[in-house]
């Protein structure tokens, strides 16, 4: 026992103290009419909006391994075609043929055109932009050799080179992220929330990190409730929403690398991928599926700032893209009466106005009513409605007696759309789309469900969609603006220059957020046109006055010409003033009196005990978390002697190391540091005294684990 005066250190008022308490932490035509008269409002019907557990977890095909899914999928598909002639998911010889000779007869500038189909190393039911202009795609549970499908702790990823069509595995291991939610944060990271624990409809708390410079995963810092099926959308302030998935609360990822949970306010009964999109006055506006559209106050605790009807039409399955600062585009989904037609999803489309008090906007609707599709922001700020079905069997994901093959280009100066060319696959449940630098549409995916395995529909494959713009009137690719140089960030309210030779041409300068999509919503894209100036062969370009405009990242910058043709992109980040460092926080054991993690004697020589003591705000008691998974205070780490984690095992400090798993810990919303490579193992202390050792036990739900912040 060391005396008072011993332990007397001088505190530093700038920092605060880390402490842990226990408790929780926390043939092309124009269609932009509205429905016929007589049929204003479709009317949806009353059908379920989730599924129930046992139906979604089959729909799913949760625990059941990749190969396994794939295997069965195409002897099944290689009996329907024996018995057809016809292949699930795709046209009969016939038909192909009556596609093929359309597609030739098409002109491009007009229809666009689509590529051939090109085999992926997975299905493409998970994508995200990387700022290298390369794509990250995962589906579900692999064949690792370590593999235990019971508890779900494989994913098989990789990352696909568009331009190349050349791909490297880049799997998770540990837990399962199939249908988890994410996001690009401000440094391009991804981060992924929540995923599938089991071969039941159970999330996880974990969340995890797509480093797109090292092409590698980490552990980020877990939940407070376990999800499966969340959105996540970056904040301005560089921050991360977290929200659906099963629990009521939502969740912040912050900039310190902490969880905090939201329990000023709760969120609608949906738990399936809620379309989120941040306001210009930097709140987040919860679109849907509900018609009601719910503004969210993300600050502190959290609250709902506001509602408002989008329209009367429950969009499950629905697509959106935010197409201007404070627009987003909601189209088709549902199960309505519409037109005469019966149990169909909608044609309409609406847009979401936050630029003030939230407005809903009428708009053209589409040629035919569309759910499991995707809406695509595109280089000139336009969108691309592609896949999906035209009938609603059920709330099943699949239906291929109605697939939609045409893409639709949806104008938006004039508020219409208009029918493009045809794909080669259909693409449903669990396709994507995005944005490829390049100008093209990258397009990919289907399949991994119950029904889908009944009819033999899985489709682990890529096709690329060039649209009009890249084409001359003559049909031949359009001769493009060039961007020669560029700057590679950029702050806001301010201009940057940029040198192109075709400057005297441009007529539109524009931003577009990385694509993250899934299951129709991408939390990533937006267009955010840019005023700009010419002077020979230099844009003068105006950045976003703020970040709420648009949130701190990477966006792809596309000038356009008068000709409507847009450059090929650059990445270009836009940075906002770094946050404040993340305030060192002390840890606080629960128990008599506030007793905190602490280094013996503030000692920074390696092997010092790493204890409980009273909490004194000194800086042996202010730890932080830089990112890397380790946890430090005085300039050194938490620590296990010769990395021999077990039961039993003294938490000391060592030289930090970002790569040792000795030093490698999560701490939960749940109040737990735990080991991140032995999971079960928690920091302890059970006798909750000053000068006790903090040891390793097994985690087990006593108050002695719990610490707070």
């Amino acid at each position: 026992m060391r005396s008072l005066f011993t332990r007397a250190r001088t505190a530093v008022a700038v920092a605060v103290p880390l402490v842990v308490v226990l408790g929780v932490s926390v043939p092309v035509s124009a269609h932009g009419e509205p429905p016929a008269a007589g049929t204003a409002e479709p009317h949806a019907h009353p059908t379920p909006h989730d599924h129930d557990s046992a139906e979604h977890a089959a729909e799913d095909l949760v625990g059941v391994p990749i190969r396994e899914i794939e295997r069965a999928a195409k002897a099944k598909a290689d009996e329907v075609q024996r018995q057809t002639g016809k292949r699930p998911g795709r046209r009969s010889p016939q038909e192909q043929a009556v596609a093929d000779a359309r597609a030739a007869a098409a002109d491009p500038a007009v229809a666009g055109a689509w590529s051939g189909v090109v085999e992926a190393p997975l299905v493409p039911v998970f994508t995200a932009m990387l700022p290298n202009g390369k794509v990250l795609m995962w589906d579900s549970v692999g064949d690792g050799p370590a593999e235990t499908y019971s508890d779900q702790s494989f994913t098989r990823a990789a990352v696909w080179d568009p331009v190349t069509n050349t791909s490297k595995r880049v799997d998770v291991q540990g837990y399962n992220i199939f249908c988890a939610g994410y996001a690009q944060l401000s440094d391009g990271t991804v981060l992924v929330a929540g995923g599938n624990r089991d071969s039941s409809l159970n999330g996880h708390r974990k969340t995890h990190l797509f480093d797109w410079r090292t092409e590698t995963w980490r552990r980020g810092p877990d939940m407070a409730a376990e999800r499966w099926y969340p959105s996540v959308t970056a904040l301005p302030n560089q921050e991360a929403l977290i929200l659906g998935g099963g629990p009521e609360n939502a969740e912040v990822h912050q900039t310190n690398q902490w969880i905090r949970l939201l329990t000023g306010f709760t969120t609608p009964s949906s738990r399936l991928y809620p379309m989120l999109t941040s306001r210009p006055d930097g709140n987040v506006d919860l679109l849907g599926p509900d018609p009601v559209v719910r503004t969210l106050r993300t600050s502190a605790a959290g609250a709902q700032a506001g509602t408002s009807v989008r329209d009367l039409i429950y969009r499950d399955y629905a697509s959106f893209a935010t197409i201007g600062v404070g627009r987003t585009l909601v189209a088709g989904g549902g199960n309505v009466s519409e037109e005469g037609k019966v149990s169909v999803p909608s044609r309409s489309a609406v847009i979401v106005n936050s630029n003030g008090p939230t407005l809903t906007q009428p708009t053209g609707s589409m040629a035919v009513g569309r759910r499991q599709h995707n809406l695509t922001v595109l280089a000139d700020g336009d969108a691309l409605a592609t896949g999906g079905m035209s009938d609603v069997i059920s709330d099943g994901g699949v239906n291929l007696n109605s697939p939609v093959y045409d893409a639709e280009l949806y104008d938006t100066e004039t508020g219409t759309w208009r029918t493009l060319g045809a794909a080669n696959r259909v693409r449903q449940y669990h396709s994507t789309s995005l944005l490829l630098p390049d100008g093209r549409v990258m397009t990919g995916g289907g399949g991994i469900c119950g029904e889908c395995q009944r009819v033999g529909y899985l489709e682990k494959n890529i096709e690329y969609f060039s649209p009009p713009y890249l084409y001359g009137a003559d049909g031949q690719p359009a001769a493009r603006p060039t961007i020669t140089t560029a700057p590679a960030s950029a702050p806001y309210a301010s201009t940057f220059p940029v040198t192109t030779p075709q400057a005297a041409s441009i007529a539109k300068v524009g931003l577009v957020g990385l694509g993250a999509p899934t299951h129709g919503d991408d939390q990533g894209q937006r267009y955010v046109p840019l005023n700009f100036s010419a002077s020979g062969t230099t844009l003068t370009v105006s950045s976003p006055a703020d970040v709420n405009q648009a949130p701190p990242g990477y966006y792809m910058l596309f000038v356009v010409d008068s000709n409507g043709v847009p450059s090929v992109a650059r990445m270009v980040q836009l940075t906002a003033t770094a946050p404040p460092a993340p305030a060192p926080v002390r840890l606080t054991i629960s128990g008599p009196g506030d007793r905190c993690l602490d280094i013996d004697h503030s000692s920074t020589v390696p092997g010092t005990k790493i204890q409980l003591w009273d909490c004194n705000g000194t800086q042996a008691q202010r730890w932080t978390r830089p990112g890397d998974g380790t946890l430090r205070a005085l300039g050194v780490c938490a620590d296990v002697p010769g990395g021999n984690l077990k039961v039993g095992a003294p938490i000391r400090t060592d030289v930090c190391s970002s790569t040792d798993p000795a030093q490698k810990w999560t701490i939960g919303s749940d109040g737990r540091i735990r080991s991140a490579t032995k999971t079960k193992l928690c920091f302890t202390a059970p006798g909750r005294t000053n000068a006790e050792q903090v040891t390793l036990a097994n985690c087990n739900g006593s108050v002695t684990q719990v610490f707070r912040y």
